[in-house]
Order: structure tokens, then C-alpha cells, then sequence
């Protein structure tokens, strides 16, 4: 019997009361964005400045990865926080930290005693006091706590740039591949930022990780871009004609200046793709995701809306895409045609209810 209470409780209660606390710690770490990054910033920037100090006095190693790892430890701190650490070749997997720093995370820690706090209540309220202890409590803490770092490891992605000192970074010895991760201590990680050796999508090993790369000022003309992950990759300055892209992952990818000019992108996942002076022409976009659902949405996963920055769209269609709360600003959609696709929140609805008074959006 008092297994079934617990087990009813982690299975019910608990959901609800995580989904409400995992919310308000995204909305406080959303008004808070800017000081966590000017905060980052300034610890990054020193951070890489030591390294590149060591590496000049030949007490370092170049770098192939830095790691931001949470220390459940110090949720009984005063101050959670994360641990900084890089390693060389290898990763952390073949050799020790080159050199270690902290930096606060307390919107976590405040989250997870919240938690805590409202699951002893319902647990009292639900008069299951004698079966959920504190240890229990404290167990599902420690679960919600690996839960929000999820959340938050899917946002940092989309403000690492703005935490990062380019040129302390441009200082620092890097290995071919370079990573900035975010995770747990000696766990799990996620990749938020890369540099990714140049690479020939269509001349290279049929396994070769095709994400986080830097493509630019290349033609693709007459290729077809077929089932490849393309995620997170920067184009910029290139120029796709006479060309098809199917059934391609392109999430969080940057287009720079590129031109798309006969072309045909079908049944793509294109969420969170920022989209900057861009020309397209003649061009088809069916069935393409440029937005997350609400039916899609996790709470585990997160994909900002595309966003389009003065572009130009030149005998274009959207066919069946979802371009809900799309960002579009300064772009000339004179020759936009929108056919069956959802754009609820979005600059294309701008459009549309403007249509034959202003063309540019």
C-alpha cells in the first residue's frame, strides 16, 4: 500500500507541480537573460584569458572542449553554481581539467527548493505525509533538478554567442573540433557551441557530422540535399539554385547573405533557422516546420521561431508550413504567396492583414 501511494504521488503530483515550477524558472531565467549573460561574459572572458596565458607560458595544452557542469553539491551551498572546465585532446575522457572556475546558478537552486516546498504541501494536503517522507521529496528534487537542467541546456544555445568574448576566445589554442557543452558534473552533456573543421557535404564519409559546421561563400548548384542533419550550421554568403533540400534536419541553422533561387525545400525541419539578408526566387517551401507547436513543444526540448531580417521574396510559396510566431522584419514580400500554412503570431500574418497597402513587413 504505501508503495502505490508513492507511486501515485511521483506519477500524478509530481508532473503537475514540476510543469508549474519548470515554468516560472524559464520565465524568471527569461527576464533575467541579460544579466545571466553579462554575468557569463565577464567570467568567460577571463576564464579564456587564463588559458591563453597558460598556453603562452607552454603550461597548456590546446583546447578541445570546456565544459559547464552543474554541482548538485551546491544545492546545499549557499550558492548553486556551475563548474567551468576545459580539457585538451580527447575531452574530459582522456585527462584531467586544464583549469577549473565557478560561476553561479541560483534560479536553479531557488527553483528546486520551491519544489520541494509545494510537493511537501500537496503531500499534506493530499494526507499522504506518512507515505512521502522527506526522503522521497528529496528524490524527486534531485529529479527535477536534472529536468530543469535540460530546459535550460536547450536555451543556452541560442544566447552562448552572447555569452562568449570572440576575442578571448580567437586567443585561446583550439583543437580541429572545439566544443562548449552544458550538463551535468561527470554526466551527461550538451553541445552549445562547436568549431567544426571545414567539410564537402557531398564529398565526404557517409557518417561524417554534418552539424555545427561553417559553410561559406560556396555554390550548390543541381544538388539535392537529401536526409542530412544539418543542424546548427552557418551558411553564409552561398547560393543554392536549381537545387532541392528533403527531409532535412536545419534546426538553429544561420543563412548569411545567401541566395535560393529555383528551388525546392520539402518536408524539412527548418525551427529556430535565422534567416539574414537572404534572397529567395522562385522558390517552394512545402511542408516545412519554421516553428514549434504547442502540440510539439516539450518541456525538455525548446526551438525558438525562425527569424527573417531583410529579406527579399521573390515569386515564393509557403505550401503547408508552419510559420507561427515567426520573427520577419524589413522584408520586401511584394511576390509572397501563402497557401494552407499556419502563421498565427507571426510577421506573415502582418503581412497578410496589411496586404495591398504595404509590401515591405
Amino acid at each position: 500500500m504505501e508503495q502505490t501511494r508513492i507511486q501515485m504521488f511521483e506519477q500524478q503530483i509530481y508532473p503537475e507541480i514540476f510543469a508549474e515550477v519548470a515554468g516560472n524558472v524559464m520565465d524568471r531565467f527569461g527576464k533575467q537573460k541579460k544579466e545571466i549573460i553579462e554575468e557569463w561574459k565577464t567570467i568567460l572572458q577571463q576564464y579564456m584569458d587564463q588559458i591563453a596565458d597558460l598556453q603562452e607560458e607552454e603550461e597548456a595544452p590546446s583546447i578541445q572542449e570546456i565544459d559547464f557542469s552543474f554541482l548538485y553539491t551546491s544545492l546545499e551551498d549557499k550558492h548553486a553554481k556551475f563548474q567551468i572546465d576545459s580539457y585538451g585532446e580527447g575531452g574530459r575522457v582522456s585527462g584531467e581539467s586544464i583549469l577549473t572556475e565557478y560561476i553561479s546558478a541560483d534560479w536553479i537552486a531557488d527553483g528546486a527548493k520551491v519544489l520541494a516546498e509545494r510537493l511537501a504541501e500537496r503531500a499534506e494536503q493530499e494526507n499522504l505525509r506518512g507515505y512521502v517522507r522527506a526522503a522521497e521529496i528529496d528524490k524527486l528534487r534531485l529529479r527535477a533538478v536534472r529536468s530543469l537542467l535540460l530546459c535550460l541546456a536547450v536555451r543556452f544555445k541560442y544566447i552562448i554567442r552572447d555569452m562568449i568574448d570572440f576575442r578571448s576566445l580567437a586567443r585561446v589554442q583550439k583543437e580541429p573540433c572545439f566544443l562548449i557543452q552544458i550538463g551535468e558534473y561527470m554526466d551527461w552533456m550538451k553541445t552549445i557551441y562547436a568549431v567544426q573543421p571545414a567539410v564537402d557535404i557531398f564529398n565526404c564519409e557517409q557518417d561524417t557530422d554534418l552539424r555545427f559546421r561553417s559553410f561559406h561563400a560556396i555554390h550548390y548548384n543541381e544538388k539535392q540535399f537529401k536526409a542530412f542533419n544539418l543542424s546548427q550550421s552557418d551558411f553564409r554568403d552561398c547560393v543554392f539554385t536549381e537545387s532541392s533540400i528533403t527531409d532535412c534536419l536545419m534546426n538553429d541553422c544561420m543563412f548569411d547573405g545567401c541566395v535560393f533561387e529555383r528551388l525546392c525545400i520539402e518536408s524539412t525541419m527548418m525551427k529556430g533557422c535565422i534567416f539574414v539578408n537572404c534572397i529567395f526566387q522562385e522558390t517552394i517551401m512545402k511542408e516545412i516546420v519554421l516553428s514549434e507547436s504547442d502540440k510539439e513543444s516539450s518541456i525538455l526540448d525548446y526551438f525558438a521561431p525562425a527569424e527573417f531580417h531583410n529579406c527579399e521574396f521573390r515569386e515564393v510559396r509557403l505550401e503547408n508550413c508552419n510559420a507561427d510566431k515567426c520573427i520577419v522584419k524589413n522584408c520586401d514580400a511584394s511576390k509572397l504567396e501563402l497557401e494552407n500554412s499556419s502563421i498565427v503570431g507571426s510577421g506573415f500574418e502582418e503581412r497578410k492583414d496589411k496586404e495591398g497597402q504595404d509590401e515591405l513587413f
